[in-house]
């Protein structure tokens, strides 16, 4: 393996595990901190692309690592008789070739090899794939294990296998899920509850259905069918008889028909009746037609005659209006010119007021020469444009050159004034960076001591906390003691005084006739009198209860004693004497010696860089003293010249000014009086060109009145007209002829005139008789309607009810099937008899293995005392869910005692966990490919073992060695250094850690 830049190696390290693993066994040894672990990340990462846990990736980058070097990490592996090859690199930042400053991103990648040859040459190598998604597919089909397993199985990372052992049943179920992969078994679960709930949906949906029907049925029968239920026939079914209401159905069918056939006898007599009332309504109706239409022709005819004695003027009218019709445009014309010169008038009035006194009453011809000389003195005056523009220029100038000559003085001075502190600034930061740099030196140290005082500290506080618990118990034990004691002697005194007087208790219970219990006679001549405080057989069992309970509690209270007094001796023994406050104040001591040599080696690259960046200002400043003094010089130069310049144009411009501010209003004033000029001449031109088409007008008008046959244009304009008027009256006109021809011709009619001579016609008599017949026409007609619509509905409903209740019966057989398989596979059936669901009951058969392969290790490690237990009983997790089948509890064979996991010491904890973490190891790797893997990584947690467990401990592990598996173990404990020839040590540096591998090291 290849590491490039990753985690705290900055440069490149070469790992052969080839020549490590040539005895089988050996140790990645070094302090704490300087990346055993690390090296375990890059063979996960190198093959998964992430590391164990949750940590990103994206801090996989070393920060000891030059900016240019990218993170990198290549493996070669063989499996299954395959040799491959991956290369990887994660996300990362690098330096931007194409800005000087700021950063590009490089993407994650990957490229899978396989070695095609015998030799091992580079062109051996044949690429695989260079995705990511190939890849891990391609790298988990080869090693038959997810990174889960894989991390469970090969990688025993640090702590994490422990967790196992130490996990409640909710945890412990999670992970099984996790390597074994029985989401299946929970699918099959969910997909069987699924099933169960459509069975019984389409069940609930079919008897629903003909729970609706019915019902449906029973609304379109209608009260009137129900009434007529008779005896012995069959009433509407209920919910748990649904077979029946198919016979009740037929039934009100058939009453339906029935009831359709009477109506349809009496909608037909009610259409003849109706059809005779609607003949008398007809002749009625024209009877009376006929006589209204006679009388209103009579009161038409005196109408029309009033109406004619006006007609003669507006005739008149109407000729004088038609004849001035012509003209109208013309006399609308006078009307408009005459407007039209009162508006010019009125704005050539406007713009001379806008002209100076000498020309406000000035003829055409002056106004136009008053306005050609304005337009050429404005010419003049621009001329002159150019000339202030420069004028303005040259200020700005002048006042710029006098900022630059201020900047550079200014310049001059303050560098003059830096060199001259100089040669101490730099006394002073020369002292600093080499104090800061023997306190990098120092870190190292410090930091040990921190944790060494930190890990004594906490005993300390355990020791303490477990000795005042301790003697809480103690007091308590001794409380609980005399307390069962003393409810022990109160049962006891009083079952001696219940057997004392039981004569009297005995005695309370006869009766008269009935034979005694003790004698057998019916007869009872002196019994026995109760005692004033006799006891009860209920006070007995009340006093021995609480005598129970007592010695319970005591038996709670001396189990938790001993508890604590073993836990003290363990801390006791890992603490000292030594109080708590004397560490705290040692610990306290180490972290701020630590801190400060941390800030203090923190601030080394910042002095140093601040010390070369005031060494680079020294020359800057050298340099921009001399720049500033050329400067200073150039701009009075230049100063002297352009106020020459200035003067000379400023003469020119003041005299074409006048009594303007500048040149621009000057020619404002001048383009403004030559507008003014321009628009009186134009209004004056306007005025007169109106006062011309005014009388063209009046003269042409007066013409045409003559013409027309008006003596005066003013009588032809009053007998104008609208046009609207006039043809109203036109219309009035032409209307009065025909209304008088129309009423002429009715008054003739002979129909209408032997109407009028009959009696008046009964139009309401009529009318009521045509009402009762269609009423009751309506009627029958509706009843006859509702019946047949009835019959359809009821037909079309009572089939779907036949077609519904023949869907019943084998719906709820298959509804009662998957229900059974449904209610077994949740653990909610009686015939479940473990309770265990069938993801549950599956991941209790993996632990049983799993506890079975542990203890052919853990006899080995614990010298034959201690054994796994796997137990199938309900366990309550610390989240208060009931788990079956996933306990673990440990067997004491010295005692013959099952205990808790977590009552176990630290070395014992490491061997059961490690014993446990080898079996889960085996049966994954059974379950996920049968493929054995010839490699195992364990990762400290043998500095909690003795001497003796130790020794028991690599025994086992020589065990795996002669089985034909590479066992690596990490750790920095000394006594393995001493065991294990083969080692890989990682030095760690300030700079970053380097890796050296030891083949055959001193034991």
């Amino acid at each position: 393996m290849t590491i490039q830049a990753f985690g705290p190696f900055a440069h490149t390290e070469d790992i052969d595990f080839d020549d490590l693993t040539g005895a089988g066994l050996f140790l990645l040894r070094g302090d704490t901190g300087a990346g055993k672990t690390s090296v375990l990340d890059a063979v996960c990462f190198a093959l998964y692309g992430n590391v164990p846990g949750i940590r990103p990736t994206h801090r996989l980058r070393s920060d000891h690592a030059p900016a240019h070097t990218r993170t990198r990490v290549i493996l070669e592996f063989s499996v299954a008789g395959r040799r491959m090859k991956v290369t990887r690199t994660p996300k990362q930042s690098y330096p931007s070739s194409r800005a000087k400053t700021g950063t590009a991103t490089a993407e994650a990648t990957v490229q899978l090899h396989e070695q095609t040859g015998s030799s091992h040459t580079p062109d051996d190598w044949e690429p695989v794939c260079a995705n990511h998604r190939d890849a891990d597919r391609e790298i988990e089909a080869v090693l038959g294990l997810s990174k889960d397993q894989f991390c469970q199985v090969v990688l025993l990372p640090q702590g994490d296998f422990a967790k196992f052992l130490r996990a409640d049943a909710k945890d412990r179920a999670s992970l099984l899920r996790r390597l074994f992969d029985t989401g299946r078994f929970q699918e099959l679960q969910t997909w069987l509850v699924k099933r169960s709930k459509d069975a019984k949906h389409d069940l609930d949906k079919v008897a629903t259905a003909v729970e609706h029907l019915s019902e449906r049925i029973d609304q379109a029968a209608g009260p009137s069918l129900q009434d007529d239920v008779t005896e012995g026939q069959p009433a509407r079914p209920d919910a748990q008889h649904p077979a029946d209401a198919l016979t009740w159905a037929q039934n009100l069918l058939t009453r339906a028909r029935d009831a359709h056939t009477t109506a349809q006898t009496e909608e037909e007599a009610s259409d003849k009746a109706h059809q005779k009332a609607k003949e008398d309504r007809q002749a009625a109706t024209e009877l009376g037609a006929h006589q209204t239409q006679y009388k209103q022709a009579l009161a038409q005819r005196s109408a029309l005659d009033q109406q004619a004695t006006g007609h003669a003027r507006l005739r008149e009218q109407l000729d004088q209006g038609r004849r001035a019709e012509p003209l109208r445009s013309l006399l609308d014309g006078v009307e408009r010119t005459a407007l039209a010169l009162q508006e010019s008038r009125t704005t050539e009035e406007s713009a001379r007021n806008l002209l100076d006194a000498a020309h406000t009453q000035a003829a055409i011809p002056l106004l136009q020469l008053a306005h050609d000389e304005h337009h050429s003195q404005r010419g003049r005056v621009q001329a002159l444009l150019p000339d202030e523009e420069r004028h303005a220029q040259l200020g700005t100038q002048l006042a710029e050159l006098g900022e630059k000559e201020e900047e550079a003085q200014a310049d001059h001075d303050e560098a003059v004034r830096w060199l001259g502190t100089w040669p101490a600034t730099e006394a002073e930061h020369t002292a600093l960076a080499e104090t800061l740099g023997k306190a990098a030196d120092r870190v190292p140290q410090l930091q040990r001591d921190a944790e060494a005082l930190d890990t004594k500290l906490q005993a300390a506080r355990s020791r303490d906390t477990l000795a005042t618990q301790l003697t809480k118990a103690e007091e308590a034990e001794t409380t609980r003691q005399a307390a069962a004691l003393a409810a022990k002697k109160s049962w006891l005194d009083l079952r001696e005084r219940r057997l004392d007087g039981m004569a009297g208790e005995l005695a309370a219970e006869l009766t008269e006739g009935a034979p005694c219990s003790v004698c057998g006679s019916p007869i009872h001549p002196a019994p026995a009198q109760l005692r004033a405080d006799q006891p009860t057989r209920e006070d007995e069992q009340t006093a021995r209860t609480a005598y129970e309970q007592a010695d319970a509690a005591h038996g709670q209270a001396a189990h938790t004693r001993s508890d604590l007094a073993e836990q003290h001796a363990h801390t006791l023994g890992t603490a000292g004497t030594t109080p708590v406050a004397e560490l705290k104040s040692q610990l306290l001591a180490a972290h701020t010696a630590h801190q400060t040599a941390c800030d203090q080696a923190g601030m080394l690259a910042a002095a140093q860089q601040e010390l070369a960046r005031l060494r680079s200002e020294c020359d800057t400043r050298t340099q921009l003293r001399q720049e500033a003094k050329d400067r200073l010089i150039e701009c009075q130069t230049r100063h002297k010249a352009l106020t020459q310049q200035q003067h000379s144009i400023a003469l020119a411009v003041d005299a074409a000014r006048g009594n303007t501010k500048t040149l621009g209003d000057r020619i404002i004033a001048l383009t403004r009086a030559a507008e003014h000029l321009s628009g009186a001449i134009d209004a004056a031109q306007a005025t007169a060109a109106a006062a011309k088409r005014h009388d063209d007008a009046r003269t042409a008008a007066d013409h045409a009145a003559h013409d027309a046959g008006f003596p005066t244009r003013e009588e032809a304009t009053a007998a104008r007209q609208p046009a609207a008027l006039l043809q109203r009256w036109q219309e009035e006109l032409e209307q009065w002829g025909k209304d008088d021809t129309v009423v002429t011709s009715t008054l003739e009619t002979a129909a209408l005139i032997e109407a009028s001579l009959q009696p008046p016609a009964d139009l309401q008599a009529a009318a009521d008789a045509l009402h009762e017949a269609e009423t009751r026409v309506k009627a029958t007609a509706g009843t006859s309607q509702q019946a047949r619509d009835r019959v359809t509905h009821l037909t079309s409903l009572v089939a779907d009810l036949a077609a519904r209740l023949t869907d019943l019966e084998p719906l709820q057989a298959r509804y009662t099937l998957a229900d059974r398989l449904a209610r077994i596979a949740s653990a909610t059936d009686g015939a479940n008899t473990l309770s265990m669901e069938l993801e549950a009951y599956v991941l209790a058969a993996r632990l049983e293995e799993i506890a079975e392969a542990a203890n052919a290790r853990l006899q080995a490690m614990s010298s034959d005392r201690y054994l796994l237990v796997h137990s199938d009983a309900k366990d309550t997790g610390r989240r208060g869910r009931l788990k079956a089948g996933l306990s673990l509890r440990v067997l004491d064979t010295w005692t013959g005692t099952e205990r808790e996991t977590s009552t176990l010491s630290g070395g014992e904890t490491f061997t059961t966990s490690l014993a446990l973490a080898l079996g889960l190891a085996d049966v994954v790797t059974q379950e996920a490919s049968g493929r054995p893997l010839g490699t195992l990584f364990i990762d400290e947690g043998f500095g909690t073992l003795d001497e003796q467990n130790l020794q028991d401990v690599m025994d086992v592990l020589d065990q795996l060695r002669a089985g034909d598996r590479t066992v690596g173990i990490v750790s920095h404990v000394a006594e393995l250094g001493r065991r294990i020839p083969s080692q890989l040590r990682v030095i760690k540096q300030r700079n970053g850690s380097t890796l050296r591998p030891v083949v055959d090291a001193d034991l």
